[in-house]
């Protein structure tokens, strides 16, 4: 029997440390010293009461301050119903932004839509301008309703050559002639001359220093004559590929080469007739 009772003694015991050290742990006020198998002593540690300290701070005992919980920053009242609703939301939706005012919509308008408009103005006067078809006298290069791009760079680095299509300004002669009031108006034509050439018109061909000319971009043969001229220094000599139906240097003379605005390049419009503009035509 006293063996049987130490043997329960003996297992009691492990059972009685772990629940000491269970309760030390869970609530921080137990300190326990184990030396050689034996416990020495217990001491309860100071605990901070609800209501402030306890005796320890009158025992000597130095005891931290207490520091108040850590709150959430507070928001605006406007944005404080956003961040709810975005909080509360499982699917991550965007919060929703504050509407502009007409101010600020024109402001951002005009600060997308000036700097747009101003390199479209800078491209269409230095480099590159649209031009349309409005008669028959190119035909058949252009018909009527045609578009095409008038390229304005290589002039300033390019002598002009025989065959190419130009749009320029007219001269003065051509409004004395048509009797129409001097406008911004542009012609297209087809140099067939340059400066220091002399051309003529004679048994339904273009001669060009006195050389009958191949011309497969024509309408038809020219049925009119034209006395030999010498293309004054500084101008080209037009004619419509439309040569019968053609108002045109054969009537009103030259046409000086600052006037010349650029050479046509490409027909854009309409889609079926897009293509590179050639001195084949």
């Amino acid at each position: 029997a006293k063996a049987s009772s130490a043997m329960r003694s003996f297992s009691s015991a492990p059972m009685i440390c772990l629940l000491l050290l269970f309760a030390g742990e869970c609530t921080g006020a137990m300190r326990v010293r184990v030396a050689r198998g034996h416990f020495h002593s217990v001491r309860r540690l100071p605990v901070l009461s609800a209501h402030g300290r306890t005796g320890a701070a009158a025992r000597g005992l130095s005891v931290p301050p207490r520091l108040p919980p850590r709150l959430p920053p507070r928001l605006p009242p406007s944005r404080a119903h956003v961040v709810a609703t975005a909080a509360g939301d499982d699917e991550g939706l965007e919060a929703e932004e504050e509407p502009q005012s007409l101010k600020e919509a024109f402001l951002e308008f005009v600060r997308d839509f000036v700097p747009t408009l101003l390199v479209c103005l800078l491209i269409r006067t230095v480099i590159v301008e649209p031009r349309y078809i409005p008669s028959l006298s190119m035909f058949p290069a252009f018909e009527v309703g045609d578009q095409l791009a008038v390229e304005k760079v290589t002039k300033l680095y390019s002598p002009y050559q025989r065959d190419e299509v130009i749009v320029f300004r007219p001269p003065p002669a051509f409004f004395e002639l048509s009797g129409k009031a001097p406008d911004n108006d542009a012609l297209i034509k087809r140099i067939v001359a340059i400066a220091g050439d002399t051309v003529e018109v004679r048994n339904r061909a273009v001669y060009v220093n006195g050389e009958k000319q191949n011309e497969p971009f024509i309408a038809e043969d020219p049925d009119y004559s034209m006395p030999k001229y010498l293309v004054p220094k500084g101008c080209v000599f037009v004619l419509g590929d439309n040569r019968n139906h053609s108002f045109d240097s054969h009537y009103w003379g030259p046409v000086p080469e600052e006037n010349i605005i650029g050479k046509a390049v490409v027909k854009y419009w309409p889609p079926w007739r897009l293509g590179l503009v050639t001195a084949s035509g």
